[in-house]
């Protein structure tokens, strides 16, 4: 019996050891190399579901915090709207876009050609929640 259980560790310690393995960091991975920023960065056509409005915007790096990103038309305003980016969100850090527009909300990515946004958009004292559609 002991040789039967000797097998059936060792077969175990040979079945484990490749999760061991493949548990070491890779020599040519560089955590300073990444860029979190980067896969937002670009055109995107907009489907904002509240008025069935369609127009595009860009987004690029915010030249003044390097962990935000500027929104360009946002909300189809004309006006460039700052986002915060953490991971895979975009938080909403400006409070008016356009012509004196309140807007609260966050985006998630979802893959390279899809971002969805739900905010929060007052005009003159009427607000309306949205959904926009960020894709390319």
């Amino acid at each position: 019996m002991s040789v039967l259980k000797r097998i059936s560790q060792f077969s175990l310690l040979v079945l484990l050891l490749p999760l061991f393995y493949s548990c070491e960091l890779d020599d040519d991975f560089d955590l300073d190399s990444d860029d979190p920023i980067a896969m937002y960065l670009g055109g995107w056509s907009v489907s904002d579901n509240a008025t069935k409005l369609n127009y595009t915007v860009t987004i690029r790096r915010n030249p003044e915090n390097s962990t935000e990103v500027l929104i360009d038309n946002f909300a189809g305003s004309g006006d460039a709207a700052k986002a915060l980016v953490t991971g895979k969100t975009l938080t909403l850090t400006s409070i008016t876009v356009g012509n004196g527009w309140r807007i609260s909300g966050y985006g998630t990515y979802k893959n390279s050609g899809r971002i969805d946004f739900w905010y929060s958009l007052t005009i003159s004292g009427d607000q309306e929640e949205r959904f926009a559609l960020f894709s390319r």
